[in-house]
């Protein structure tokens, strides 16, 4: 009889490694020079992580999944929005805003309403789900930037400049009939296009 012999055992694939962490994470470094975080801030560039100065404190945050879908569906009701009511808009994403050897920040999104012909957005958009990062009021305060919409684990606030400073309020100035609670609430969706017809349906 012919010899029977036993098929090769092939290996076990290796765990591929996550996309992207399921987490932001955030690392801070202390008193920093300016030229550092500018090399800093190029060697990074096109990568999942963000550098942000403030008066020599340095934040690099690794940008997790769920942070970079939050924001993309905010964006996109913000964008629906501005399309069924005929608002005038550009969206100038995350454009780098630096005041030289203060402070250097690239928001999360960011647009301008109405004349698109500005030098710095009418309002920034920040989603925070790591704690500890630098202020976002402080830190857009001195660009008078009239909104800064910040989102949290408790829905998107939205915050008004105020006498060169900010103050929380229910509505936005800029996108008046924009439902600010409805939106926070569709954020989470894993559907994007969902959150978008939901929106539509509820605002």
């Amino acid at each position: 009889m012919p010899a029977v012999l036993d098929p090769p055992r092939r290996k076990r694939p290796a765990a591929l490694p996550p996309l992207a962490a399921p987490h932001d994470h955030l690392t801070v470094v202390w008193d920093t020079t300016w030229p550092f975080y500018l090399q800093l801030d190029a060697k990074l560039e096109g990568s999942s992580s963000r550098v942000s100065y403030l008066k020599g404190r340095l934040d690099l945050m690794t940008l997790s999944i769920d942070h970079e879908r939050i924001k993309n569906t905010l964006h996109d009701l913000i964008v629906s929005h501005c399309q069924d009511e005929e608002v005038e808009y550009a969206s100038q994403g995350a454009a780098t805003l630096r005041i030289p050897r203060d402070r250097g920040k690239e928001p999360d999104d960011s647009f301008v309403f109405g004349e698109l012909k500005k030098t710095r957005p009418d309002m920034v958009l920040e989603v925070v789900i790591t704690s500890g990062a630098i202020d976002n009021l402080e830190f857009y305060a001195p660009f008078r930037i009239p909104e800064v919409w910040v989102w949290e684990s408790s829905g998107l606030n939205v915050f008004i400049l105020d006498g060169g400073r900010y103050r929380k309020a229910k509505k936005s100035k800029l996108l008046p009939k924009f439902n600010v609670a409805l939106a926070g609430s569709l954020a989470t969706c894993q559907s994007t296009s969902q959150a978008v017809r939901e929106f539509r349906q509820g605002r």
